[in-house]
């Protein structure tokens, strides 16, 4: 997770990697979410925090993260992406897109 992220995926966070945790996206005791790479992202604690006690939702659509805010920040909920902090991901992810 620190290589795929980068660090805290909420937006506009600049927290490296070791200042994060990983997040579930969906919650491994109460839905049974699955505990692997591809079903959690990282989150600084206050992030994290935020996502817990606010009613933020992260979800995953094949390799892409978004972020869904609860109603009272944004009643139509539009999905805000989470993308990779990591610029060597970027460049990565450029180089497949022109193959």
């Amino acid at each position: 997770m620190s290589v795929r992220d980068g660090g805290c995926l909420f937006p506009s966070c600049d927290r490296p990697p070791s200042w994060c945790e990983a997040h579930h996206i969906n919650p491994w005791k109460k839905e049974h979410g699955r505990t692997d790479i591809s079903d959690g992202v990282l989150l600084c604690r206050r992030h994290h925090l935020v996502l817990h006690d606010n009613h933020w939702k992260v979800l995953r659509h094949g390799g892409d993260y978004w972020l869904r805010p609860p109603i009272a920040v944004d009643p139509a909920q539009a999905l805000i992406p989470m993308p990779s902090c990591n610029p060597d991901i970027h460049t990565i992810q450029s180089q497949r897109q022109r193959t």
